[in-house]
């Protein structure tokens, strides 16, 4: 079992990917299931094996101690690791994959959700999105290097996914896909101080392009970590 956490920004389509990338894998005869980790979302498309919003209710959480969506998600996390029963239901899960889709924040495994990331999953998927936060050059090295920062946090291999490759205009394309320099000489030293240069997979969850290549890596990460499960 291979349990793969997707995070990334609100919008950047982790849930639509998560549900696309779970029937492609079903599709090549794998065993594949979906946890839903986001307890504030409204609806999700997959059928969840596990979801967080039967545990708990981000609406209460934030009515009760005044906190905002933000707040109350990271509350969950910190209180899930004590909850033996949610730790136990959620590890129950069988598969060759088991997907984790994670609430919608950049900053949010940087800032209290790491434990409980490096704690449920054993590789992660770092999901920008074309067209939006991922639309240039100098976005993609920010959001490279904040998946940098994160990485030293929750300690776990990672792929960097750029999603909605769709809506990618086609002169685009090969410049973005063999990787990129940064524009800000600021921020290709920063990048040079806490993570290095990396292969960036460019995905579509509505045509499912990408999704072998896709596959390979995660293979890959999956055998230099040993068997798992």
């Amino acid at each position: 079992m291979f349990r793969v956490a997707l995070i990334g920004s609100g919008g950047a389509g982790k849930s639509t990917l998560a549900y696309s990338f779970s029937s492609y894998l079903r599709k090549q005869g794998y065993e594949v299931a979906c946890a839903n980790l986001d307890p504030g979302c409204r609806h999700i498309k997959y059928d969840a094996a596990f979801d967080i919003r039967d545990y708990y209710a981000t609406a209460e959480l934030m009515a009760a101690e005044k906190l905002g969506p933000n707040g109350a998600v990271k509350k969950v996390y910190s209180e899930a690791l004590s909850s033996k029963k949610m730790m136990r239901d959620l590890a129950a899960i069988k598969g060759d994959f088991v997907l984790l889709d994670t609430a919608g924040s950049l900053e949010l495994f940087l800032f209290g959700g790491a434990p409980f990331l490096s704690e449920v999953a054993d590789a992660v998927l770092f999901v920008a999105e074309r067209g939006g936060a991922a639309s240039s050059e100098k976005e993609l090295t920010v959001l490279r290097a904040l998946n940098a920062l994160q990485r030293l946090e929750y300690a776990l291999p990672t792929l960097t996914v750029v999603n909605k490759a769709d809506l990618q205009k086609p002169k685009k394309k090969q410049k973005m896909l063999g990787g990129f320099e940064a524009a800000d000489a600021h921020l290709k030293a920063l990048l040079s101080e806490v993570g290095r240069r990396e292969k960036l997979f460019e995905v579509s969850a509505m045509d499912r392009r990408g999704f072998s290549e896709l596959l390979d890596a995660l293979n890959e990460l999956k055998c230099s970590c040993g068997e798992v499960g």
